[in-house]
């Protein structure tokens, strides 16, 4: 393995990437939480429908750009030298650049079109704002999330977030003495700053990054040549097509949807359900460990072509996504009234099964990552098209529910459509298959933890909470052990999992 992915780097980006996100975890829950409680309804239903229309935004202007420089930035560093690695980095920054300006551009046009659909008063200049906001965190994340963590930068992605997080924890602070700033117009003022913060920090630290020599030894392939941009362009137009095919069955989708159908009054309960449940896709461990795992596993398969460790992986992967989600899904459905009103002061107390609605979809929504992953490291991306247009008849599926506010339905709906996402993919790649032994055994863990939290003694309290949680995740990862939920060959793609097999 080439320098620059040597198993050295990985462990101490990996000790970066951890100690940051932790960190970063906490001041982002605790954003959520306060702007939740002090941004009047209908400001947070304005807010809610802006940023939905912003995620929609970076995907459809995205072109599937994550996945070029996710697949080919390792390629690059792995068999290329210096000078070739530094100008397709910046390439892959200014091609971004300017879809992300032509959809802040777009936005904004369309800012009074989308109020006016949605039934939004006075939500036009919110909207036009969050254009703003779109192409300035839309570029901060191009920097962190892809540049800095291919090059396994981790460290100053994770400052670079560090920093705007700070700016928002500050904004959300004084939100409980300034009463004029409890609106959704100056929260994406707050953003808008401190997502220029954030942008500027890690233009500052790729510049710095790529300065320094980058590979210490002569490249593998002495006959590699980089891809050109017409197939690597190719490559992130499945992924586009792909994603713009899933977010017709996306969150996004559905908040607008509501809002459209229902009105506010149902979409800040659900915004807010949809929010938290936000909090924990993006710590579930394929997406905590996105930057380190995506390149870890595309890096080494680009060494050894193995397709069998690949999907191996993956259903490792899988698994530790179940071991993070099922805790707190059993917790939601117990306790989940309780929850709800300590984070919103009473506001959403009423959300608990629209949380619980949210956490069940990523239950199947974890595997969805995955299975791109192993799609674009084979170079099938085309797969992920195909299935993902199959399933465009979702939305109206989406729609007759909302419409006669059958939530039970709109979640069996989208997890439907995820499990059906991820088996057509991985059907049609023909290297991986499902445990199911494995995943029975981790399902009986739900068992003990349902126990546990119906026990008596539990005070009432976030405190009690957050005990109660501590105490599941230790059942459910001891109980996991125990079960021994992985399989022999597993054990041998990770040397952690074979040493718990012999110490076993």
């Amino acid at each position: 393995m080439a320098a620059g992915y040597s198993g050295k780097n990985f462990g101490q980006s990996l000790a970066h990437y951890v100690g940051g996100r932790v960190s970063n975890a906490a001041m982002a829950f605790f954003i959520f939480a306060w702007v939740a409680r002090y941004l009047p309804e209908q400001h947070y239903a304005n807010y809610i429908a802006a940023y939905a229309c912003l995620e929609l935004g970076l995907v459809i202007f995205g072109f599937g750009m994550e996945w070029v420089t996710a697949v080919f930035i390792p390629q690059v560093k792995v068999k290329a030298s210096s000078s070739v690695l530094r100008r397709f980095v910046w390439e892959c920054a200014a091609i971004q650049a300017a879809l992300l300006f032509a959809g802040a551009c777009t936005f904004a046009l369309l800012a009074p079109i989308l109020a006016q659909w949605l039934g939004l008063e006075n939500a036009s200049d919110v909207f036009r704002l969050y254009a703003l906001v779109m192409f300035v965190e839309g570029m901060s994340r191009v920097f962190r999330d892809q540049l800095l963590s291919c090059l396994l930068q981790q460290g100053a992605s994770q400052l670079s977030q560090f920093a705007r997080n700070v700016l928002m924890l500050g904004f959300a602070l004084l939100l409980s003495s300034e009463a004029d700033w409890r609106t959704a117009s100056m929260l994406a003022r707050a953003e808008l700053f401190a997502s220029a913060v954030s942008l500027l920090l890690a233009m500052l630290f790729l510049a710095s990054s790529l300065r320094s020599p980058v590979n210490e030894v002569v490249p593998h392939d002495d006959e590699w040549q980089r891809p050109g941009w017409p197939g690597m362009l190719r490559a992130g137009r499945n992924a586009w097509l792909s994603n713009l095919a899933n977010l017709s069955w996306g969150g996004q989708a559905v908040i607008l949807l509501v809002t459209r159908l229902i009105g506010s009054d149902a979409t800040a309960a659900l915004g807010f359900a949809r929010n938290l449940s936000e909090q924990v896709r993006r710590y579930l461990p394929m997406e905590f460990l996105l930057g380190i795992v995506r390149t870890f596993v595309i890096a080494h398969f680009a060494q050894d072509g193995n397709a069998k460790h690949l999907a191996l992986r993956a259903g490792l992967m899988y698994r530790l996504n179940l071991l993070f989600l099922l805790p707190l899904i059993v917790l939601v459905a117990l306790k989940g009234d309780e929850l709800c009103a300590l984070l919103s002061h009473g506001r959403y107390a009423n959300a608990q099964w629209l949380l619980f609605g949210w956490l069940f979809v990523l239950v199947f929504w974890a595997h969805h990552r995955l299975s791109d992953l192993m799609a674009h490291a084979l170079k099938r991306s085309g797969v992920t098209t195909r299935v993902g247009l199959c399933l465009l008849i979702t939305p109206a599926f989406l729609a007759l529910a909302a419409y006669f506010r059958l939530w039970p339905m709109v979640f069996l709906v989208l997890a439907l459509a995820e499990l059906s996402y991820s088996a057509g993919v991985i059907s049609a790649l023909g290297i991986y298959r499902f445990n199911i032994k494995a995943l029975f055994k981790l399902s009986l863990t739900v068992i003990p933890c349902a126990v546990v939290v119906m026990l008596p003694f539990w005070p009432d309290g976030l405190l009690s909470i957050l005990s109660q949680l501590v105490c599941i995740y230790g059942l459910v990862a001891g109980s996991a052990f125990l079960l021994r939920a992985w399989s022999t060959e597993e054990s041998e793609v990770f040397p952690w999992a074979r040493r718990a097999i012999e110490e076993a």
